[in-house]
């Protein structure tokens, strides 16, 4: 038997071999930001961001910028849009909040932006008349 120190929660657990796969991914994670459900982890190549009313598995996600970190925590607690067009970090929006409505706000978004293909975007009529 091996004792693993859960460094999310602070306790230890005992575990064997087979069990341990699922805390390496965080056991080496160092808590370095906190505000209200949301906490940041820092690990090896970037930072963790983790919801504690959801379980591990389902309310965390890898980011590799610490402001953006912030920026995710910020935007599920206010229920903003974010600015961004990169899908993945809208979907990080997503599997990190609780509330339905903003995460049917963020699908909906993330299947806008999926949808925008050259022929939709907009063009400047007297800019593309010789188009």
């Amino acid at each position: 038997m091996l004792k693993v120190i859960n460094s999310i929660r602070n306790d230890v657990e005992s575990s064997n071999e087979k069990n341990l796969g699922r805390f390496k991914k965080a056991a080496g994670a160092e808590k370095v930001y906190e505000r209200k459900e949301y906490i940041i982890l820092k690990v090896k190549k970037g930072y963790i961001v983790y919801n504690t009313k959801k379980e591990f598995e389902d309310g965390h996600t890898h980011i590799q910028s610490f402001e953006m970190s912030k920026t995710i925590i910020d935007n599920s607690i206010r229920k903003k849009r974010p600015k961004t067009n990169n899908i993945y970090l809208i979907e990080s929006h997503i599997r990190v909040t609780n509330d339905t409505k903003y995460k049917q706000v963020l699908r909906e978004l993330i299947e806008a932006k999926k949808d925008k293909t050259k022929d939709n975007k907009y063009h400047n009529r007297s800019y593309c008349n010789a188009c």
